[in-house]
């Protein structure tokens, strides 16, 4: 064999172990970025509230305003989404990371209530755009593989989460709350590579049936059980990611161990969002969300009941499994809905988004009338009731093929 043929075979070879990304994947990923650093702006609000409450003499109730009128916003996400479905607003909301950077940005330096609560209004008409119109950009990229497009999708969002608070402390920490509206060049230029490295791909809507009727019945099958699975669920997500530092304050852990166990739990939990999308296309998603359900449950419970160590681990296996739920959730609506993704998307949202607000509330009354251990353990008895909800789900034959 001459040199020649050998070193092409030596490539050969070496290309099966090594597998470039295809385009797709590689514009999935490029999305996700932009679902990453809008996020990360995203989560500037709530470290900022300490310094706008001095700021601006503000009381609790209206500091809360921030939040409620950045998030409250969502609930156009529906009509965003319908809209998406029709026509293209896939160029709009390749601009949401520099627009909500930019008001987010400059949240920090507001000089008044009524400014702050427009920059709020203005970031989350964008954050309710990037939300509504992108999964179902992602999802017509995804192919037969949109569990894992929609994991790719959720892994951004949750970095950029885990990035902001970071980011914005540290500016205000280095510098002063003057300086952070210098972070919005992260975001403006995140657009702009966005809009030129994807300034070439179509509208995420690939039919032409752009004046189908809305499917109502079709949305009820899917959105009324997968409504039902967030109300139980939506307990244990608010313990776990609300209440779990004053949880494990009120029983003897320092400011410090609380804050890394609550970390550690927070960041292993992203295996989940990583692994249940792909395990869900190849198990199947009713599979994989009845298995998720009733470890996150279990899990739980084990962590009321146990201490030390062994408390820490089921703390962690109850993360994982809770966001594998999560990918699969959006993938499903995405799968179901291929000629009003967006619409669907939209929709499924909204009600996240009402559904987890109302159970912060809820399960912050358990706790000051029943306790942190009991309101615990029976927010994980409560998610066990998810995996026979996932039940009334249509079997994985029943949905669209993909192609």
């Amino acid at each position: 064999m001459s040199q020649a043929s050998h070193s092409a075979s030596s490539n050969s070879g070496l290309n099966k172990f090594i597998k470039k990304p295809s385009s797709r994947t590689l514009k999935t990923i490029i999305i996700s970025s932009a679902h990453g650093m809008h996020d990360t702006y995203s989560s500037f609000i709530a470290p900022l509230l300490p310094f706008l409450i001095d700021r601006l003499s503000l009381s609790k109730a209206e500091a809360g305003l921030f939040v409620l009128v950045y998030q409250g916003v969502s609930i156009l996400q529906p009509i965003i989404g319908h809209i998406g479905d029709r026509t293209n607003l896939r160029k709009f909301a390749l601009f949401a990371p520099a627009v909500t950077g930019i008001f987010l940005s400059l949240l920090g330096t507001a000089p008044s209530l009524s400014t702050a609560l427009i920059y709020c209004l203005i970031g989350g008409i964008s954050s309710a755009t990037l939300h509504a119109t992108l999964p179902a950009l992602v999802a017509s990229l995804s192919g037969k593989n949109i569990g894992r497009g929609m994991s790719i999708w959720m892994i951004g969002g949750e970095l950029g989460v885990m990035l902001g608070p970071l980011l914005v402390t540290a500016v205000i920490s280095t510098f002063s709350i003057e300086a952070t509206p210098w972070l919005m060049v992260g975001g403006i230029l995140s657009s702009i590579a966005l809009s030129y490295y994807l300034k070439d791909l179509p509208s995420h809507n690939g039919t032409e049936k752009r004046k189908s009727k809305i499917p109502f019945r079709d949305l009820a099958a899917i959105l009324l059980p997968m409504a039902g699975i967030a109300v139980v669920r939506s307990p244990l997500r608010a313990t776990s990611i609300i209440y779990m530092p004053v949880f494990l304050l009120e029983n003897g852990a320092s400011l410090w161990s609380a804050g890394i166990i609550f970390s550690l739990a927070q960041g292993i939990g992203m295996i989940g969002t990583i692994s249940g999308g792909p395990l869900s296309d190849r198990i199947g998603y009713r599979v994989t969300m009845i298995l998720a359900m009733i470890i996150s449950s279990l899990s739980m419970i084990a962590f009321t009941l146990t201490q030390g160590i062994i408390q820490i681990i089921f703390l962690c296996l109850q993360s994982i499994a809770t966001l594998v739920v999560l990918p699969i959730g959006l993938a499903v609506v995405q799968r179901s809905f291929p000629e009003n993704r967006s619409l669907a998307n939209g929709i499924y949202l909204a009600l996240m988004f009402a559904i987890n607000a109302l159970a912060g509330v809820a399960t912050g009354f358990m706790y000051d009338q029943i306790g942190g251990q009991q309101t615990f353990f029976w927010s994980g008895v409560l998610a066990m009731f998810g995996a026979a909800i996932v039940l009334f789900l249509p079997r994985e034959e029943n949905l669209p093929k993909l192609i």
